[in-house]
């Protein structure tokens, strides 16, 4: 019966199972596994481009190097790219787990809001650490910028502070809902399209080649979408490290 749902149902894809082991304390699930799983091969992607030798690797991080390196200097105002490891290790995170998320039958865990919200709100506070560390009591001018009439101060602080803790929804939210809405789109597409395959009809075997060719095309624009939203996410984390250093 879960078998026959996870066909059926385009959002059974999401749905976070315990896999192995599950205790009080401690549960292995697919969405940990999966963790793990796009941590090892992340880990093996960063040994295999350390070998001597220029492959396709080198060339996928060196323009990974470069794209990240123009993100940071277009968005960040800071003499020296003192953030660049942190930020680049975060873009390839995010793009490998949405690539590995593609691969049948795996589980994309940046579909899962929890996760995009740990990754949201880490960055979060390490953000105004920096900047708390960086200029210290300057970083309130953010709530309440110079020549504000301070009758509506209270007002103007309180509708800042709202807005400057919603920037961790925001991330998170158009991360796992892109991914989310894309993946739930193929699922029912594919399943439509097998519908129709295994009805009988002749007719309705040959409309489906319709719904599969829409799939292929769906799926070059998720491989798109994956790169996307590894970048989006990158350029508002470096436009929000600048916002706390340099008060803009």
């Amino acid at each position: 019966m879960k078998l026959l749902l996870y066909f059926v149902d385009p959002l059974e894809q999401f749905e976070v199972l315990t896999a192995f082991l599950s205790t009080g304390k401690f549960t292995i699930t697919n969405l940990s596994i999966m963790l793990f799983l796009n941590l090892v091969l992340y880990a093996i992607f960063i040994l295999i481009f350390l070998q001597k030798g220029y492959t396709n690797y080198h060339f996928i991080i060196e323009n990974g190097y470069k794209l990240v390196k123009n993100i940071m200097r277009e968005n960040l105002i800071i003499k020296r790219n003192v953030y660049f490891t942190i930020v680049f290790y975060l873009f390839f995170v995010i793009v490998f787990a949405n690539l590995i998320g593609m691969v049948p039958y795996s589980f994309t865990v940046t579909s899962s809001f929890i996760v995009t919200f740990f990754l949201a709100s880490m960055h979060f506070v390490a953000i105004n650490l920096i900047g708390t560390t960086q200029v210290r009591w300057e970083i309130t001018n953010l709530f309440l910028p110079q020549g504000v009439p301070l009758a509506i101060s209270p007002f103007l602080i309180l509708i800042e502070l709202i807005s400057y803790i919603a920037r961790v929804f925001s991330l998170s939210i158009r991360l796992f809902a892109n991914m989310m809405s894309g993946h739930a789109l193929l699922k029912i597409l594919i399943g439509f399209s097998w519908a129709l395959l295994t009805s009988g009809s002749v007719i309705f075997i040959f409309l489906s080649l319709f719904p599969w060719i829409i799939v292929t095309l769906i799926m070059f624009l998720e491989v798109l979408i994956a790169f996307l939203q590894g970048y989006v996410f990158v350029i508002l984390v470096t436009i929000y490290i600048n916002d706390v250093l340099n008060m803009h």
